[in-house]
């Protein structure tokens, strides 16, 4: 590692911290969370290494959005987690934040380009894979059985043990394909792991101190009391834990070289 590297890797293990002394201080809502823990580092990142950025945005919006917004609406009907507030003055389908599409966009950017940064440094000549396509035609195929069901049949959507189902779904099992059939990639997969486990356990310390983030429902295998708050045992494994190396899994398979 270059030592410009080094400086902003330290800059950035140092950022999570100061974030959320700065969100408890000033109280900061969703938004303001997004800005401070996901947005400022993710703009450095973008400027420090420029040539992997319009790869990191498109990958970011065609994952994030439209899946966020699904899984979103889900968690939501399923009481397996809500923003309670928000500064903006609709919710998609009644429910989605402005907020959490945003946080979905960022975080995944924000892993992207970390990646890249310091691990891969893979600049593409193209910005968008062959296999690309094939994502964007399963995201696409998702939002149509989404809408289908929610005009049609919504109690189709109210699924029991919702954030259980769509964590091994949706990234325990991709994590496994990808590592067993690529197991080269696991020390860079890993490495970007711990930063994210890292960052994110702080941020979701910060959020539930300060109300940002609720789990209303019973419907968890367990729970997770530290630090004065309690969260369900799958948001630590499946967000905390996994989150980065299932973003990494789709990234590699679907927009990159798997090397």
């Amino acid at each position: 590692m270059k030592k410009k590297e080094k400086i902003d890797l330290v800059i950035l293990i140092i950022w999570p911290i100061l974030a959320a002394v700065l969100s408890l201080l000033f109280k900061v809502n969703a938004f303001g969370s997004i800005i401070l823990f996901l947005f400022l580092p993710a703009v450095y990142l973008s400027v420090r290494g420029i040539k992997y950025m319009k790869k990191s945005l498109i990958f970011s919006l065609v994952v994030g959005i439209p899946g966020i917004i699904i899984v979103e609406y889900l968690a939501h009907l399923s009481d397996a987690w809500l923003v309670p507030f928000t500064i903006f003055p609709i919710r998609l389908f009644g429910f989605v934040t402005i907020e959490s599409i945003l946080w979905a966009f960022f975080l995944i950017y924000y892993i992207i380009m970390f990646y890249e940064y310091f691990l891969d440094k893979h600049v593409a000549k193209h910005l968008w894979h062959p296999h690309m396509k094939y994502l964007a035609m399963l995201v696409l195929l998702g939002v149509v059985v989404f809408l289908v069901l929610l005009f049609y049949s919504p109690n189709v959507l109210k699924i029991p043990y919702f954030y259980l189902c769509f964590g091994i779904l949706l990234i325990l099992i991709p994590i496994i394909i990808e590592l067993f059939t690529y197991s080269r990639l696991s020390s860079k997969f890993f490495k970007a792991a711990a930063y994210f486990f890292f960052m994110t356990f702080i941020y979701e310390v910060t959020s539930l101190k300060l109300g940002i983030v609720a789990f209303p429902g019973t419907e968890f295998i367990g729970w997770v009391s530290i630090l004065g708050v309690s969260f369900p045992f799958e948001e630590l494994f499946f967000w905390c834990m996994l989150f980065t190396l299932a973003a990494l899994s789709y990234y590699e398979f679907f927009d990159d070289d798997e090397k």
